[in-house]
């Protein structure tokens, strides 16, 4: 039940399918019932066959993880189904036409939602297959079109919120890298392809020397574009699929995945080397770094995996400063 709620709480694509499909469940059963009970079978084995569809996506998003796929697949589906429905039914299944609407722009994309939905109502207007006089098909086709134009208008929203949201809560405001929070996710999934793939991880802790003196001296304003330049410096100097973070202060981690204990050593005194030569203060005196590293080992923790880093960074500071010390893990 925990890992259901966790699953539910962190995977949002997940959640949103889980829902539209239980509601969805929920509000086709009765009339299944009902085709049943009338002994409307071809109505019946049309209901049949989308719930059947629902809970299939459902349940192949559960088990894989993979919810892109499942939701496109169930909303091309509900797609048909809605336009069987309205040739089927009549009247009764023109109604069907809005919650799909909803469903559509909810599960896929607003791009992908606004075709099927205009898609749909394109289809049944040019068969003739809505039921009424001109005034009530006109009457469908014009509260058809402002149902989709509003779910869109508020799924572009909705969306530009979203990504507002996600920038706050994964990057960081002054640098616009990583955060601290994102780079314990990081670590883990690394973890998990150390365990999968056999592929082996690294991390670099980079410190500034004496950063203190910086603010102390030229402000708090020159410190902050010390670490933005900092910042920009490190994203240089790193491979592209590399991850860079600032754990906090003037503390960044660099993530680098499918590498070798030798190239995390090239890596680090690559990056001592170049803020040495290149970091500056307000008032041109050079900026040296320390840098701690160490791989990642099999079944160890990320808090181990960390901490040996951190303990490596610690030995520079020990031992003189601007210097890089990998642990071995010995």
């Amino acid at each position: 039940m925990s890992n259901f709620r966790y699953r539910l709480t962190n995977d949002f694509q997940l959640a949103v399918l889980t829902l539209m499909g239980a509601i969805s469940l929920l509000g086709i059963t009765p009339f299944l019932i009902l085709r049943a009970i009338s002994g409307d079978w071809f109505a019946f084995a049309l209901d049949l066959m989308i719930e059947a569809v629902i809970f299939g996506c459902m349940l192949r998003a559960w088990v894989t993880g993979k919810t892109h796929g499942a939701s496109l697949f169930l909303a091309y589906s509900i797609s048909l189904g809605t336009v069987a429905s309205i040739h089927a039914l009549g009247a009764p299944g023109q109604y069907w036409y809005y919650p799909f609407v909803v469903a559509c722009f909810f599960l896929v994309h607003r791009y992908h939602a606004i075709g099927m939905a205009l898609g749909s109502l394109m289809i049944v207007l040019g068969f003739g297959w809505i039921q009424g006089s001109d005034s009530e098909t006109a009457s469908f086709f014009v509260t058809g079109l402002v149902c989709t134009l509003l779910a869109y208008v508020f799924a572009s929203r909705t969306e530009m919120q979203r990504l507002q949201l996600e920038t706050l809560a994964t990057k960081d405001a002054l640098t616009s890298t990583n955060n601290r929070h994102t780079l314990l996710e990081e670590l883990e999934n690394a973890r998990s392809l150390q365990t999968r793939e056999n592929i082996n991880s690294g991390i670099l802790v980079l410190d500034l020397d004496y950063f203190k003196k910086i603010n102390d001296n030229h402000g708090h304003q020159a410190g902050d574009k010390v670490l933005v330049d900092l910042a920009r410096l490190i994203e240089a100097n790193i491979r592209q699929h590399d991850r860079l973070f600032r754990y906090g202060g003037e503390e960044f981690v660099i993530l680098a995945n499918n590498i070798t204990e030798d190239y995390l050593s090239m890596m680090a005194e690559k990056l001592r080397s170049q803020v040495e030569s290149d970091l500056r203060t307000p008032g041109g005196e050079a900026i040296t770094a320390l840098i701690g590293g160490a791989m990642l080992r099999p079944e160890e923790s990320i808090e181990r995996w960390f901490a040996r880093a951190d303990a490596a960074l610690y030995l520079c500071k020990k031992n003189g400063r601007n210097q890089v010390s990998i642990d071995q893990g010995l």
